[in-house]
């Protein structure tokens, strides 16, 4: 008897530390849950503080992207060239603005050379860019063929094209870069429109049936330049 008595109390003593074990525990798990919440509040909070710090610090080396023209020091033509951008985001990094040329088109016969150009891009990069030198260039012109305003450059869409001396259209940024100032001396503006059916008619004639058609309707619509020149049917014999 004194020994189930015994048992009985060991049991009543061990659930009672249990329960209050459990106690304590539910006490504690939403603390430790509001704490591991604000944990992630503040490492979200780093990690964004440390991105915004990467792009300010990055940012001046995005006017610098994409191919440029200059005039090269040595020759004193048109050269393209391309800056080192990921070194130059490593220095702005630092703190530090080294600007180095990353590709050239006198590369590599000239690779050694002082890098001359580099005061160019410099002191004004966006009028040295080539996306901005043939946008300027297309502003205010008409297409050849259509006489519709060339629409302004996107990335997101075609772009108008060229027609050379010997009248052939070509996309200008099929061209070499450093022959660019003397293509548009040159060339005349197409639009794309225009361009693609240029180039189907040179590639493909078999393909197109040429119909030349001329205002000349009674309220000045388009008809077909033969048709006033058709013959009139014979009167039948008698």
């Amino acid at each position: 008897m004194a020994i189930t008595e015994l048992r009985l109390r060991r049991q009543e003593t061990f659930d009672e530390e249990e329960h209050r074990s459990c106690a304590f525990s539910a006490i504690l798990r939403p603390r430790k849950e509001v704490v591991m919440m604000w944990l992630v509040y503040v490492l979200f909070g780093l990690l964004a503080l440390v991105t915004a710090y990467l792009i300010y610090r990055a940012r001046p080396v995005a006017r610098f992207r994409g191919t440029m023209l200059v005039t090269c020091p040595e020759t004193r033509e048109p050269a393209a060239v391309k800056i080192a951008s990921w070194r130059a985001t490593v220095e702005a990094l630092r703190g530090r603005r080294r600007l180095e040329l990353g590709e050239c088109s006198r590369w590599p016969e000239r690779r050694d050379c002082e890098q001359g150009c580099l005061c160019e891009i410099e002191a004004d990069p966006e009028s040295h860019r080539v996306w901005s030198i043939v946008s300027r260039w297309y502003e205010g012109k008409k297409c050849v063929y259509c006489r519709k305003p060339i629409q302004p450059l996107s990335h997101y869409d075609r772009g108008p094209a060229l027609m050379n001396v010997g009248r052939r259209t070509v996309d200008w940024d099929d061209l070499a870069p450093e022959k660019l100032p003397e293509a548009l001396s040159a060339c005349l503006p197409v639009c794309w429109n225009c361009h693609i059916i240029e180039t189907l008619i040179r590639e493909h004639p078999e393909r197109v049936t040429f119909r030349p058609w001329e205002r000349s309707g009674p309220i000045g619509e388009y008809v077909p330049k033969n048709l006033h020149e058709r013959t009139p049917t014979s009167k039948p014999v008698a």
